[in-house]
């Protein structure tokens, strides 16, 4: 495990082999890099895989205003810049998925491939009243007691009680003045125009209960309008789809990058 000072510091933890094809994890707000626990073991014998906390999550440092989705995708660019990973796969999971996205657009010969679980297309502009009902919820979480906004929303956004417990922890580490910075900056990521999506080999997936489920019509909308990505429905799992149906979701992911990785691609030292 490693902190990177990139201006900010930064926790990542780096597995896997050295020579490996890479594969890059960021995961959605609220959360931290543990929440891919579940897919390590699937995946570091044969990729080199890193996961790392986003500014305000886990063990790296604060916010100290509204969570910045391209300042973030910088963020994740320069971790790979320090390990001398030139490309690689980049997974995203909901907010992580924005930001995966924005570093695709931002450095497009680093990314080979893209993943995205149960997230957006950034292209895909938020409908007014979907838009309206995401600020006034965010406007009403500064009102309420933490808990019970964190506790609400590991129950809806997970089905098994493992992965509803780590999201509480993950919120509860937080701690609420944190989680309205990143909330806030999931909205200014909203507003971000972007006209066209990466064009990077694409995977989107999300859980068979995925709330709300205009997401999963985004999503469906978001497959069909990019020619030869793959999509995928993890069964009995909600949003967090790879910490509910690990072994369901980690047979998809690991599908999606043998096809998608070349060694001597994405092993060469970043220059």
């Amino acid at each position: 495990m490693r902190d990177h000072d990139i201006g900010k510091v930064i926790h990542y933890d780096v597995r896997g082999p050295s020579a490996a094809p890479a594969v890059v994890l960021t995961h959605g707000g609220g959360l931290n890099g543990a929440m891919f626990e579940p897919q390590l073991p699937a995946l570091s014998d044969e990729f080199r895989v890193v996961t790392w906390d986003m500014p305000g999550h886990g063990r790296s440092a604060p916010l100290e205003a509204n969570l910045d989705v391209p300042t973030v995708a910088d963020q994740m660019i320069a971790i790979m810049d320090a390990e001398g990973i030139a490309q690689a796969v980049a997974v995203g999971h909901s907010l992580g998925s924005f930001v995966v996205q924005h570093a695709a657009l931002r450095h497009p010969e680093r990314l080979s491939a893209l993943v995205s679980i149960g997230g957006m297309p950034i292209d895909e502009p938020m409908g007014g009243l979907e838009l309206f009902a995401f600020r006034a919820a965010a406007s009403l979480s500064s009102l309420f007691p933490a808990d019970f906004i964190f506790a609400r929303s590991a129950q809806e956004k997970a089905t098994t009680d493992d992965a509803q417990q780590f999201f509480l922890d993950s919120m509860r580490d937080m701690g609420k003045q944190q989680f309205l910075r990143m909330l806030g900056g999931q909205l200014d990521a909203c507003a971000i125009d972007v006209t066209e999506p990466p064009k990077q080999p694409l995977l989107i997936t999300h859980g068979e209960h995925e709330m709300p489920k205009s997401l999963v019509e985004a999503n469906r909308r978001w497959h069909a309008a990019v020619p030869g990505s793959r999509y995928a429905e993890v069964p009995d799992a909600g949003h967090n789809a790879n910490m509910d149906n690990p072994e369901a979701f980690n047979a998809v992911l690991l599908a999606f990058l043998r096809d998608v990785t070349v060694p001597d691609r994405t092993t060469a030292s970043a220059t």
